[in-house]
């Protein structure tokens, strides 16, 4: 709901700040389907990757294959 005020960040945080405690973590969580776990990894300045690790068996995993793959 606008006040017709503009909009205002309370807080700055640079993105290293919140996930340069996490580098290379396993966090857990990220499929429903599975027991996966999740990495996050800096690609380069201000740009962090988070990938998502599933079980080998996991049915969202090798649906997103079969639909990704020529």
């Amino acid at each position: 709901m606008s006040n017709g005020r503009p909009y205002r960040r309370r807080h700055h945080y640079p993105v290293a700040d919140i996930l340069g405690p996490l580098d290379g973590a396993e966090i857990p969580g990220g499929c429903d389907t599975c027991d996966a776990y999740q990495t996050v990894h800096p690609v380069k300045a201000g740009i962090w990757q988070i990938v998502v690790h599933h079980d080998d068996w996991c049915p969202t995993l090798i649906a997103h294959q079969a639909r990704t793959e020529p």
